[in-house]
């Protein structure tokens, strides 16, 4: 997007946060479908897994369309929301027009992905994700600049080239539902107590509110950074990509805690899911912390791969090292939380994060006022209120109540004595 300057970044770089309620909404039936797939699997009933799979995937295609109605009646107001400036509305309705109208296709592929990551394959996800990744990379040029026979079509291309990714994404996705692949169960029905929507909805509505929140917020910072100019707007959303280096890092490893969780909850073995979590901690510190000594010595590096403009350098910098203080913190919340997911105790998680995400919406407005520190204010905001999240979401995860696991739900049975300690 450089070439298009800087309103074109700010657009589709703050597109994104939008975007993330559309994803926070599909958690409603993606990590319901993770919690109950995985301990049913874990449990050896594959057909009743199977079952929460075919009803997760319906689910999240019909609900989709939310996005899409949104997407064609409302982008430009939607993105009025984050910035008052014509000509960025314009490029950003343009961007957000296309990705809300194809909200189903995520949705689904999502949903794909946790049903795959559940049955504990994360190869196969990856592949397809590395696949539609490429393909968006590729694409994304031909349609922006207008290379070879394709139209110029700007930010409005950008968006198309990832329509287009998330199609080829979900068609992988489906290739591996109709060819029986092992970690993809897929039935309309089992034997057994009947397996309800309702009831993995409501293990995926508290953690949806976390990400429908976490979107607001974002919506929140863009519109506070944007009081001090069109890059001061552009480097809240740049250095949220550079920063979600750190974030798929950890999200992988608490993704793939999460199916390891839900399975070894539903196998009778608390302790082993304990592990899991210590493990994913582990290893997350090790690679949070060299990510933050390489943000930390060059962060011009990494936003000059959105914009060379000479103010967004200017801010990135500060912004960026502000933010890199609390990657290690934010690593632990992110490893700890997602896999916590698979267990289906949810609630506790949702007080924590819609707690902090309420916190922050005022701060974003009050601190770079009182400070005089200007969009710098909000990095450090972002810093100091995950820190401490962080650390509230550890020390509850650490009490455990998290291993009742939904024995009580899935089959009808009290959890074993101890397993709440």
């Amino acid at each position: 997007m450089r070439g298009l300057g800087v309103e074109a970044t700010a657009a589709v770089t703050s597109s994104l946060f939008v975007m993330w309620w559309v994803y926070a909404l599909n958690d409603i039936f993606a990590i319901g479908v993770t919690a109950y797939a995985s301990q049913l699997l874990g449990a050896g009933e594959r057909a009743r897994a199977g079952v929460a799979a075919y009803k997760g995937l319906r689910a999240s295609a019909l609900f989709g369309l939310v996005g899409t109605v949104a997407g064609v009646f409302f982008a430009r107001r939607i993105f009025g929301l984050m910035s008052p400036d014509p000509r960025s509305i314009e490029a950003g309705a343009a961007y957000l027009s296309v990705v809300l109208a194809g909200a189903p296709l995520p949705m689904v592929a999502l949903t794909c992905e946790s049903i795959m990551r559940a049955s504990g394959d994360t190869r196969t996800p990856l592949l397809i994700d590395l696949c539609a990744v490429t393909l968006n990379a590729a694409l994304a040029p031909f349609l922006i600049y207008g290379w070879g026979p394709f139209p110029m079509m700007g930010v409005a291309g950008a968006a198309w080239a990832t329509v287009i990714a998330q199609a080829v994404m979900v068609g992988g996705y489906l290739l591996m539902a109709a060819r029986g692949h092992h970690a993809f169960p897929l039935a309309r029905r089992a034997d057994g107590p009947p397996v309800g929507i309702a009831g993995m909805a409501r293990v995926g509505v508290p953690a949806a509110l976390i990400g429908v929140l976490f979107s607001v917020v974002y919506v929140a910072f863009a519109r506070s950074a944007s009081r001090f100019g069109t890059a001061s707007m552009a480097i809240v959303g740049i250095a949220n990509r550079v920063e979600a280096l750190q974030f798929v890092t950890s999200f992988s490893i608490g993704s793939a805690g999460a199916a390891l969780v839900g399975q070894n909850l539903g196998a009778g073995l608390p302790d082993r899911a304990s592990r899991v979590i210590r493990t994913g901690l582990a290893w997350n510190i090790w690679i949070s912390g060299a990510l933050s000594l390489v943000l930390l010595a060059f962060p011009q590096v990494f936003i000059a791969m959105f914009t060379r403009d000479a103010e967004v350098l200017r801010l990135g910098v500060p912004y960026v090292r502000i933010l890199t203080l609390c990657l290690v913190f934010n690593g632990m919340e992110i490893v700890t939380a997602e896999a916590v997911l698979g267990s289906g105790h949810t609630r506790a998680l949702s007080w924590i994060f819609s707690v902090f995400s309420l916190i922050r919406i005022p701060l974003a407005f009050l601190v770079p006022d009182w400070t005089g520190s200007g969009v710098l204010g909000i990095a450090w905001v972002i810093t100091a209120t995950c820190t401490v999240r962080a650390l509230a979401i550890v020390t509850w995860a650490a009490r455990g109540t998290w291993k009742r696991g939904l024995g009580r739900e899935l089959h009808g049975i009290e959890p074993p004595p101890g397993a709440a300690g």
